[in-house]
């Protein structure tokens, strides 16, 4: 993760919440093509062969630096 520009961890972040790739173009100012651009690069740089395995990979590598103690985390219920 640590190869990846800020605005590819912003893509990452924006779909690890579920967004549509329209929904982040939305949030970051960018055309839905540029979207699909940058998630084409991210599968590439890590690996994953769809969005599903990107959001998978980025709960479970940024969720190690966002809570280091999940004995302290509290659960968020929407």
């Amino acid at each position: 993760m640590n190869s990846l520009t800020s605005c590819e961890r912003e893509v990452v972040m924006a779909l690890a919440e579920g967004l549509s790739n329209k929904d982040v173009g939305r949030r970051l100012n960018l055309s839905e093509g540029t979207v699909k651009v940058h998630l084409h690069n991210l599968y590439g740089k890590l690996g994953v062969k769809n969005r599903t395995a990107l959001t998978v990979l980025a709960f479970t590598k940024f969720a190690r630096v966002r809570t280091p103690d999940f004995k302290k985390a509290e659960p968020e219920f929407a």
